[in-house]
């Protein structure tokens, strides 16, 4: 197995040098996947003095909240996938994370825009704002469309069933045409009406077109305080998390096993034994971001307790023995959404002000991008350059996951240039790709029951748990993944709790209503 030593370099840049390390006994929890649920499972447990082994198939920790380091003759240039900003309304979580990145932290002002129809209007919706850029006439309808609706509502006329239901129930039909339906449409690849409404209540809880005019107009009984204006960061970018988890719990004698592949995991009468491991051979890429080993050794490892936060569907289907047929057809119905991040380098001191811009165009195919330099100044070689992660959201055979990697990059400079007017070509450096496959579960109308049907299985054996985004088919944010990870280790240090129940508030997820000005993400 290949020993992850992150930090151990220089300077504590995060680089990765490899050796062979051999547990002499079995660990006493093993955690598959070194994403940041996983790692701060393992993190928990070192620092409580238990032995622990993390292993992780690809070469690399982090999963998608890694930064890829690229160099230039110019210099280094730093992406994260996606973009990983810190924000949560658990102090303990805020603790958690300033105690891991120390002196790293960064604080970052959060201006996210949406574009849509050559206008720009503030993300999170911001209902002034929306309105103004709509016009007078589409917003009076806006208001009055939203008002009988909810008339029709009350009575009961329609259940919430799909994404396009419970848009249209918080915000009316023609702000959910105009500022939603486009979008959603983009991320997901699927009309909203064949999405599960429940993407929107656990996305936007409690927010609605009446509330956001109540809150201008009347706020609410105590503070309302904002997670979304500012928020935390790591200076070296977002991948300096499972980084300098990674570092603590090899500091702590633990082990994280890189190219190491879980293969199986093995029960009996309720309770996971072994877990299989395939490593030591050529890792080999296949897909974006997926690998597999060709030759090497299996080892078969023992453990007490066991957490993944490898895929729940994967994880279903490597039980030894198998899971019942039906457990396995469940499985197969469960899908995830894919991304591919197009990372182009400019010799230009900055591209807009926004740390993300939402694109809504239909004729423009990436969804979101942000602009790396505006998270952090150490994301880039100097002030003369920037850079930009452009997000187009696919699924594996579709015609954007099948273009190249040069057309990839060619047509997001030609939106760049043509359609959003933001770059010269003079200006580019260059831009490669990166293929995330499973980043987002898929909540497609019926996922509820197959879902139903893995979880109660894993649910028989009393010392496996799983966390994270992937590995308990939930649309996470990083703070949700993380905490279950706490919650995990928590569990197996004695306490109970019960990890489904992490971001299951419903209480919108980006403010907190608190009596004391000091709340959660603030500066203490």
């Amino acid at each position: 197995m290949q020993h992850s030593e992150n930090g151990r370099s220089s300077g504590g840049s995060g680089s990765s040098q490899n050796g062979t390390h051999r547990s002499s006994s079995p660990a006493k929890t093993i955690v598959m996947g070194a994403g940041p649920g996983g790692l701060c499972s393992a993190y928990v447990l070192s620092k409580a003095g238990i032995p622990t082994l993390v292993l992780e198939r690809a070469p690399f920790v982090g999963g998608l909240s890694r930064t890829i380091r690229h160099q230039t003759e110019y210099g280094e240039f730093k992406f994260d996938i996606g973009g990983h900003r810190w924000f949560t309304k658990s102090e303990e979580l805020n603790d958690l994370f300033r105690e891991v990145i120390a002196d790293e932290l960064l604080w970052v002002n959060r201006i996210s825009r949406i574009y849509f129809d050559g206008k720009y209007v503030d993300y999170p919706l911001k209902i002034s704002n929306a309105l103004k850029a709509i016009g007078p006439v589409t917003a009076a309808r806006a208001v009055a469309d939203y008002g009988l609706n909810r008339a029709k509502q009350r009575s009961g006329a329609k259940p919430i069933l799909s994404m396009e239901d419970a848009y249209i129930d918080q915000y009316g039909p023609t702000l959910y045409r105009l500022f939603f339906q486009r979008y959603s449409e983009k991320v997901w690849g699927l009309p909203c009406d064949q999405m599960s409404g429940d993407w929107v209540s656990q996305r936007t809880k409690g927010m609605s077109l009446m509330t956001a005019v109540k809150d201008a107009v009347i706020p609410s009984k105590g503070k309302v305080v904002s997670l979304i204006d500012e928020f935390m960061y790591p200076r070296g970018g977002f991948g300096r998390l499972p980084e300098r988890m990674t570092d603590a719990i090899v500091d702590r004698g633990n082990e994280v096993a890189l190219e190491s592949k879980v293969v199986a995991v093995h029960h009996h009468r309720g309770r996971v034994q072994a877990v299989t491991v395939q490593s030591g051979g050529e890792t080999k890429r296949l897909e974006g971001e997926q690998f597999t080993t060709v030759g090497g050794t299996t080892e078969r490892i023992e453990g007490d307790n066991f957490i993944s936060s490898i895929p729940l569907t994967h994880l279903a289907r490597i039980m030894d023995p198998p899971a019942l047929p039906e457990v396995l057809e469940a499985a197969k119905q469960l899908k995830f959404r894919d991304i591919i991040t197009v990372n182009v380098m400019l010799k230009k001191r900055q591209v807009t002000h926004d740390t993300w811009l939402y694109v809504h165009d239909r004729n423009i195919l990436f969804g979101r991008f942000h602009e790396p330099k505006n998270w952090s100044p150490d994301m880039v070689p100097s002030d003369d350059f920037t850079s930009l992660v452009v997000e187009y959201f696919c699924t594996r055979g579709d015609h954007i996951w099948t273009m190249s990697e040069d057309q990839l990059v060619e047509q997001t400079i030609a939106h760049l240039i043509n359609d959003l007017d933001f770059i010269t070509r003079d200006e580019v450096i260059g831009g490669f790709t990166v293929r995330a496959p499973r980043a987002y579960p898929s909540y497609v109308i019926g996922y509820e029951k197959p879902l139903a049907t893995v979880k109660d299985y894993i649910a028989t054996f009393e010392n496996l748990q799983y966390i994270g985004r992937g590995g308990s088919f939930r649309y996470n944010n990083t703070d949700h993944s993380i905490e279950t990870g706490l919650l995990a280790a928590k569990n197996i240090l004695g306490e109970r709790h019960d990890l489904d129940q992490v971001n299951a508030e419903k209480e919108y997820h980006e403010i907190k209503r608190v009596e004391e000005p000091v709340g959660a993400g603030s500066r203490t």
